[in-house]
């Protein structure tokens, strides 16, 4: 049997006792939703700035007056009066992320080719996962409204999972804002046993979320049921309540924060439940940042190429005078990423229990 890889923190060294790699173990790719619906901002080089701004134009008050006959001596725009938009600029200064591994000489010869295609998914799925992880814990954790299940007032009180009405709840809340809605209409067939699907906003929760939602009852309609001409985003399962969910195990949990009281629910025991947060929004209610590139609007599974994210490989010989034996070479990542929320109003958070499946 192969000796395991060590000392994976600085140095990958070559296994040993054996005549042939089979293969190598892939990890799991796990989903990565959080750029979905993101306002893409780009930072061009050399441009003297290491911040990214939008500017948000706020919508003119609705006019109630009719314009009357111009009268007397026709002047410059007859006599009307114009307004001024208002605009709202939102700043984010840039950072830079990035991992990287070292690799042997021993690796080098020992089977290159699927040693380092290997390293670099796992890379990938490094650089994808971190950069939405920063946008789950440091751009939505600043979500300005969030509701509690079962409308409680805090996260301590939670004593449920989530309910339609929670969703109904936070829809209401971003149509009363006239967010802009992620996917358009879908219409279902009889032909093919399809659903009609409302337009809809974008929700994320974890896979324990999921199996609640599942099981909300008649109004949620599973992704099978969609008609084929609708685009099925990674980790979508359904919809319901004018939201289509997508699951992703890296949506937060807070261990223990949920009341004391509730039974039936996750957490360390029936009496200390587990918070998870989910999140719903509509388009462009934040933004994400790349140097030279836009972070796409769309979801990643790890091992996908994020764009903005760069992928460095020096071959064993390449480092000059600090390899003086030309063994050492390195696989590396990194990015310059920003996030921002632009309008609080278009995205809401939603902390829930979890039922116990066990």
């Amino acid at each position: 049997m192969a000796a395991l890889i060590t000392n994976l923190i600085s140095n990958v060294t070559a296994p040993v006792n054996y005549m042939l790699m089979e293969g190598l173990l892939k990890a799991a790719r796990r989903n990565l939703p959080y750029f979905n619906g993101s306002m893409p901002g780009q930072l061009v080089e050399n441009k003297g700035a290491y911040a990214v701004q939008w500017e948000r134009i706020e919508n003119l008050t609705a006019v109630t007056t009719p314009l009357g006959e111009p009268t007397g001596n026709i002047t410059f725009a007859n006599g009307r009066d114009a307004v001024n938009p208002t605009v709202t600029r939102l700043n984010v200064s840039m950072a830079k992320y990035g991992n990287a591994i070292t690799l042997t000489e021993e690796v080098d010869l020992v089977q290159v080719n699927a040693r380092a295609a290997r390293f670099m998914d796992t890379l990938g799925e490094n650089a994808g996962t971190s950069l939405n992880t920063i946008l789950q814990g440091d751009i939505l954790s600043g979500i300005a409204t969030t509701r509690f299940a079962g409308g409680v007032a805090s996260a301590a009180a939670i004593a449920t999972s989530i309910s339609e009405n929670d969703i109904k709840y936070i829809v209401n809340q971003l149509n009363r804002s006239s967010a802009m809605k992620m996917f358009p209409l879908g219409f279902g067939t009889s032909e093919y046993a399809t659903a009609p699907i409302r337009s809809s906003y974008f929700g994320i929760c974890h896979p324990d979320v999921e199996e609640d939602i599942r099981a909300l009852g008649a109004n949620f309609i599973p992704v099978e049921k969609y008609g084929g001409y609708t685009p099925v985003l990674v980790g979508e399962f359904g919809t319901i309540g004018g939201v289509r969910w997508c699951t992703s195990e890296i949506a937060t949990i807070t261990a223990g924060a949920g009341t004391t009281t509730a039974t039936g629910l996750r957490g360390a025991s029936d009496i200390l439940n587990d918070v998870y947060d989910c999140i719903i929004y509509g388009e462009e209610a934040f933004g994400t940042v790349g140097l030279g590139e836009n972070h796409a609007k769309e979801i990643y599974q790890g091992g996908d190429r994020v764009p903005a994210v760069q992928l460095i490989a020096h071959q064993p010989g390449t480092s000059g005078v600090a390899d003086m034996f030309n063994e050492v070479g390195s696989l590396a990542w990194k990015s310059f990423y920003a996030g921002k929320v632009l309008n609080d109003t278009w995205v809401y958070g939603l902390k829930v229990a979890a039922s116990d499946l066990s």
